[in-house]
């Protein structure tokens, strides 16, 4: 067998995507920090390995709104909101297609290879 090759990482440790995926490059505000990633990396993932993206958590499980990001651009690019996401976002008088929750919204790809979140601070 011959040994594994390591392909070098790319921006803050996400590594190349393997030959025919196309990566997602995800831009996280107001660090400025931005990574490439692949289709179906959730995004809490991505921010834990990340750490200067400055993505603030509490719960990680959808209850208390403290991971809210506001959708700059890419919404195509992420998960469809679940029903729990939902009601959190309703208490917070937020619309999923604006703001999610990094907890739990994943990269699915599409037609929207960029996406940029906003850390909302409120």
């Amino acid at each position: 067998d011959a040994p594994a090759v390591r392909l070098p990482a790319r921006l803050h440790g996400t590594p190349h995507p393997p030959p025919g995926k196309r990566s997602i490059r995800v831009r996280f505000e107001p660090a400025g920090i931005e990574v490439d990633a692949q289709p179906g990396e959730a995004i809490m993932d991505i921010t834990d390995a990340n750490p200067a993206a400055d993505v603030p958590y509490s719960c990680r499980a959808a209850t208390c709104g403290t991971c809210r990001v506001e959708v700059v651009e890419g919404g195509d690019a992420l998960s469809t909101a679940d029903e729990i996401e939902l009601e959190v976002l309703d208490i917070f008088g937020d619309s999923p297609d604006k703001v999610r929750l990094c907890c739990q919204t994943k990269l699915v790809g599409g037609s929207d290879m960029r996406v940029t979140l906003k850390v909302c601070d409120d």
